[in-house]
């Protein structure tokens, strides 16, 4: 009998900037792409963002539900059929970010990185955090927990937890530790390779 590993949901993200001449050109495109990679098997859609002052950048969010699902889509023949019509757009510039599992956690928006923090900085990050908001949330919680059976309060103070993890607290603590977690990035904008 064969053991199937777990495999995490994956993330990646495509930036693109676009001169405004080609703008609507490269919107029809990636309908396009998007469209034929959601036939895949593990699609789980992708997003459409766009940003910067002049509103030139594009942000594709496409999502697997693993990385072989991914990698598969990203190495298909429809795939190169569709980056072959991109020829003709112009595009100033690319950049790519793959993501999976927890490690969104410990993204700023504004940081794209290539790859996640070493796994002990993100669990003593994730340690640094949850102690005391779990803590907290067990203690704001406990007028309405004391009058419930166990399990149910049980995941009402998690429920909390996890969206004040989620939502304010991983968020505070990724910008507040950026430099460790990413030291070479501090190197890189310093101009040090």
């Amino acid at each position: 009998m064969t053991t199937k590993h777990f495999q995490s949901p994956i993330l990646t993200i495509f930036t693109r900037r676009v001169p405004p001449k080609h703008q609507k050109q490269y919107a029809e495109w990636t309908s396009g792409i998007n469209a034929e990679a959601a036939k895949f098997p593990g699609s789980r859609g992708a997003t459409v963002l766009r940003s910067g002052p002049d509103q030139t950048e594009f942000h594709t969010l496409l999502q697997f539900d693993s990385p072989d699902h991914l990698e598969h889509w990203l190495d298909s023949d429809e795939r190169a059929e569709w980056l072959e019509r991109l020829e003709g757009i112009t595009i100033e510039c690319e950049e790519v970010n793959s993501l999976t599992g927890m490690e969104r956690w410990f993204t700023l928006p504004s940081q794209a990185v290539a790859q996640a923090p070493p796994r002990y900085k993100s669990a003593l990050l994730l340690l640094l955090g949850l102690y005391p908001v779990s803590y907290l949330m067990q203690w704001l919680a406990s007028p309405i927990t004391g009058a419930i059976a166990e399990p149910v309060a049980r995941l009402l103070t998690m429920s909390m937890t996890i969206v004040v993890m989620v939502w304010a607290v991983m968020p505070a603590l990724t910008w507040v530790f950026f430099w460790w977690l990413y030291p070479e990035r501090r190197r890189d904008s310093a101009g040090v390779t």
